[in-house]
């Protein structure tokens, strides 16, 4: 079952949420998108910054991301970074599940 553009949606202003305080860039948020350049292209994220922003995305999310599945192309554009984390993220069906 596909997942709702409004899901996509939340997760991504999420993720831009996260990356715009992560990378103190509350002036451009509004300028931010699904295309726009990451690594490379914001002079804000560097090496470090990278891992501040996936800790910052793991709380956010309480997700799991492992070392190995850091590659660069997830740091391509923004929309790539909301997509990776969407892939991480458990969404409970409608109605919830028994535990």
């Amino acid at each position: 079952m596909p997942r709702s553009p409004e899901i996509s949606h939340a997760i991504f202003e999420d993720v831009k949420a996260v990356v715009v305080v992560t990378l103190d860039l509350e002036d451009q948020a509004d300028d931010l998108g699904p295309e726009t350049g990451l690594y490379g292209n914001l002079p804000e994220l560097d090496s470090l910054t990278v891992v501040k922003l996936i800790v910052a995305l793991k709380k956010r999310f309480a997700i799991e991301i492992e070392l190995d599945e850091i590659g660069g192309d997830i740091f391509d554009t923004l929309g790539r970074l909301a997509a990776f984390v969407e892939s991480k993220v458990y969404i409970e069906p409608l109605g919830g599940v028994s535990h």
